[in-house]
């Protein structure tokens, strides 16, 4: 049997070819790496902006919604000032009434008075879009009436609003108090 013949230069130059493959597939793999870790270190740092953008902008928010708040607060407090201020002529005719009772016992005077500090505080809460809600002789509206009795009456039809018992109100087209009323309801065999 005959030995084979080694090769060391053979097996040298196959060796090296492996490892030159090899230290290039690793110097791909370390140049992938310092890709990625560059990757890394951009997002990492694009991350902490938004981070940082988002706390900003969480504290605007929060600044916003306390400056809005204020914004309420002071405009509320400044609608009650105005309403106030209309309503001081009326107050101030109220006085003058009552000081006038003191002086004098003439009650056609005091009635009559009173009759045009009614108008005239009628006519401020009109200007800030009050309304009456009309009611007796119209058809009974549960969005705008409160039905506290019935009646049975051959004058007026089934259904429609007899007596007003208390007056209601719309502010804007939206019902502050509805009109408590009295409906006709006439008897089933009619």
């Amino acid at each position: 049997m005959q030995r084979k013949r080694v090769s060391y230069k053979n097996m040298y130059l196959e060796t090296k070819k492996k490892f030159d493959q090899q230290s290039e597939e690793l110097r791909k793999i370390g140049e992938k790496l310092a890709q990625v870790e560059e990757e890394l270190t951009s997002t990492d740092k694009e991350a902490q902006d938004y981070l940082g953008y988002l706390r900003r902008l969480k504290a605007d928010f929060e600044n916003f919604k306390k400056r809005n708040q204020k914004e309420k607060e002071r405009a509320i407090s400044l609608g009650i000032e105005e309403n106030i201020k209309l309503l001081l002529p009326v107050m101030d005719d109220l006085e003058r009434a009552v000081n006038s009772v003191e002086k004098s016992q003439d009650l056609s005077s005091l009635a009559q008075g009173i009759g045009l500090i009614y108008a005239q505080f009628k006519k401020i809460l009109q200007k800030q879009g009050l309304q009456e809600i009309k009611a007796k002789g119209e058809p009974f509206d549960p969005s705008f009436h409160e039905a506290v009795g019935t009646v049975n009456f051959d004058e007026y039809p089934d259904n429609a609003v007899v007596e007003e018992m208390r007056k209601g109100y719309c502010l804007n087209n939206r019902v502050l108090r509805p009109t408590m009323v009295m409906v006709n309801r006439r008897k089933a065999g009619e």
